[in-house]
């Protein structure tokens, strides 16, 4: 199935540029490709086009207002079509029916242009020797043009042809009869008839007609000028070219403008020409139209492991599993679109709040069995977010923002769920994107953020021997903005990188600080997050900081939940030996709350294990915390490694841990996060 798909869109691409003249420029006209074709009838070669201007084909036929024209038309988005007269580079002229169509880039402007031409020389030229040729025997010139060419005179208010000539003529079977002197109604198809007749009695009044007619599986292009005898019009005179080859280039250009390469699915372009239509027609019946934004989970990952072509696939699967669902049991009628990436979306029509649901159901299902590679089982799931008109939005961008933000929303609620827009989703969202401004502007002002320190107590000496740097962010304004609030946005924006970086570069310059005032042996732990930790850079930033400011490493401790450490275990092992390398200790944040393997506690160069709080707040009266907290004790130390207990509230909890052989603790019991110059004091009053 995937290979036919790809082997259709190859054999349409052969075929496009074996049958017409083509050639792609960019937006100031250079000339970027050119296929063989053009450089036949061009008799310039690729190397000699290639990088040129497209002047350099201009014939000085037409006026500077024909080009201007043209360039105005394509550059405003739209597709032109015209005759165009050139010189080839021996100094010969050649005609070409031309069709020039804009490619556009994500914000719609046209970065480059593809021009699909056909030959129409032999017509052209028939049309410039016709009035000298009239008064000779025509058959003996035109009959071996592979276009053709007639002659027509009204007589008695009819319309009868006086010369056909042109193997074109033979191959649309007009030689079949005696045609000459018979009337056009005799001699052409009922089914063009009526459309000829109209630009005949137009040209009868003096004015030239070009015009395109379809007969049978050929598209013709016809021109017809008046022939005037003293001053009156005595016959018409036509030309019809085969522009067969050109219409069928420029539907597969205009296919490959609106649909997706990969999937063959119609793309956002077209998807933003539909859904404005659908919007007018059931603002118009007062009927409903919606869309269903549909997103892969977790596509990322199968890129990121398995690389972008076997991605590639799994979109073409995806695409083809969505083509086959069956939906008009709850929806009326539908349309699917790609995209790009791993986002389709289903305009709907027709239907009701309870059936989407149903639908939404249905496809979650369909997305159950896994995709198949080379033996492999691939499991996708997908989330869903619904937007409808007018409730949602009442033009197509908003439809599809407001369903885009209805998607964000069920990928946050756990993915693999549906979720329908309301006021209240936007309302988060553009809180969310203050939220990324403001944080941008705190990271350059370096005013508003600043750490605040945790103390870790020795349950033995009851002394600090540790802090954990937290963040704070006081905004001007706003006042305390809590980090729940601007860590998530941080980590979706990519600002978390930044962030980490300032972080790390303030708890080193403190521990430098605290070592200059005699606090040499106080250990600060900085929480890292798994893009931060994954960064290309990271260690090498790290390095470079802790050699600059000269701290000991030993007494910098990273913090690391277990879900960061075993996402890519491979990369995982050689990041934490190169930070053992540095000297630097790690630790495991929030121990027992992630997908534990004890087996990498010992792959892995890890010295301290840190009870998550939720384990010790009901210590020690929760039997099930109880025996998980002291197997986590006893484990630790099989293992050589340091426990540090989170979340200490009292001293019941306290005298818990410390009969539990539990190294050190923190938590309100002792002190809350405090500044810098608190927990000197504190260090101070020891």
């Amino acid at each position: 199935m995937v290979e036919e798909i790809l082997g259709e869109l190859s054999d349409l691409s052969y075929a496009h540029d074996q049958s017409t003249i083509v050639a792609t420029t960019d937006k100031n006209g250079t000339i970027l490709s050119v296929n063989d074709t053009f450089c036949k009838i061009s008799k310039y070669s690729r190397e000699e086009l290639i990088g040129k201007n497209h002047r350099i084909l201009k014939s000085n036929h037409h006026a500077d207002d024909f080009y201007a024209d043209m360039w105005k038309t394509i550059t405003s988005g739209n597709v032109w079509h015209g005759e165009v007269k050139n010189r080839a580079k021996d100094g010969t002229f050649y005609w070409v029916k031309t069709s020039i169509f804009p490619y556009f880039r994500e914000n719609g402007v046209p970065y480059k242009f593809v021009s699909i031409r056909t030959d129409i020389t032999e017509g052209k030229l028939y049309e410039e020797q016709v009035r000298r040729l009239l008064k000779n025997d025509f058959f003996q010139v035109v009959g071996n043009l592979d276009n053709f060419v007639f002659r027509l005179k009204k007589i008695n208010k009819d319309y009868v042809f006086t010369l056909i000539a042109g193997k074109l003529a033979e191959e649309l079977g007009l030689y079949k009869n005696n045609v000459i002197h018979s009337s056009i109604s005799k001699v052409l198809p009922q089914v063009i008839l009526d459309k000829f007749l109209y630009y005949v009695e137009k040209t009868f009044t003096g004015k030239k007609s070009k015009f395109e007619l379809k007969n049978n599986n050929k598209h013709l292009y016809i021109t017809l000028s008046p022939f005037y005898r003293e001053n009156e019009i005595q016959e018409i005179v036509g030309s019809v070219n085969d522009i067969t080859e050109l219409k069928n280039s420029e539907l597969t250009v205009q296919h490959m403008a609106y649909h997706d390469t990969l999937t063959n699915l119609p793309n956002r372009r077209m998807l933003d020409l539909n859904l404005t239509q659908h919007i007018q027609t059931a603002r118009e019946t007062n009927k409903n139209v919606g869309v269903m934004y549909i997103d892969l989970d977790h596509f990322k990952h199968i890129n990121d492991s398995l690389g972008y072509q076997v991605g590639d696939y799994v979109l073409i699967l995806a695409a083809h599993r969505l083509k086959k669902v069956e939906l008009t049991n709850y929806i009326g009628d539908y349309m699917l679109y790609h995209l790009g990436g791993d986002e389709f979306l289903l305009v709907i029509y027709d239907f009701k709040e309870d059936d989407v649901v149903k639908a939404c159901q249905y496809l979650l299902k369909k997305f159950e069995s896994p995709f198949l590679y080379k033996q492999a089982d691939i499991h996708l799931t997908i989330s869903i977010g619904i937007s409808a008109y007018p409730s949602s939005g009442d033009t197509s961008e908003d439809l599809v923002k407001n369903a885009d933000i209805a998607l964000y929303n069920a990928k946050e609620k756990g993915k693999n769920t549906y979720m329908f827009y309301t006021d209240e989703m936007n309302k988060k969202l553009v809180k969310k994107l203050q939220i990324e401004n403001e944080l941008r502007k705190a990271l350059t002002t370096n005013k508003q953020l600043m750490l605040h320190y945790q103390p870790q107590v020795d349950l033995k000496t009851n002394k600090i021997v540790g802090v954990e740097a937290l963040i704070r962010w006081l905004h001007p304004e706003k006042g305390y903005i809590p980090p729940l609030e601007f860590i998530q946005v941080a980590e979706e924006t990519g600002l978390i990188i930044p962030l980490g970086e300032w972080v790390l570069k303030e708890a080193v310059t403190e521990i430098k600080k605290w070592q200059q005032l005699g606090f040499d042996n106080i250990r600060v732990g900085v929480n890292i997050s798994n893009k931060q930790f994954q960064h290309p850079s990271f260690i090498n930033d790290l390095s470079k900081l802790l050699e600059k400011t000269r701290v000991n490493p030993s007494l910098l401790e990273l913090e690391i939940t277990e879900n960061s450490l075993l996402e890519n275990t491979k990369a995982t092992v050689e990041t934490l030996t190169q930070l053992k390398e540095l000297g630097i200790q790690i630790a495991i944040d929030d121990f027992g709350t992630g997908y534990s393997s004890l087996s990498y506690l010992q792959t892995f160069p890890i010295t301290t294990l840190k009870i998550d709080q939720t384990f010790v707040y009901h210590l020690p009266d929760n039997k099930g915390d109880r025996a998980i907290v002291s197997s986590i004790i006893n484990l630790a130390h099989n293992l050589g490694l340091r426990v540090i207990a989170e979340g200490v509230e009292n001293k019941e909890a306290l005298c818990y841990l410390q009969e539990e052989q539990c190294n050190e603790m923190q938590g309100y019991y002792f002190s809350r996060p405090v500044s810098s110059e608190e927990i000197i004091s504190l260090l101070k009053n020891e």
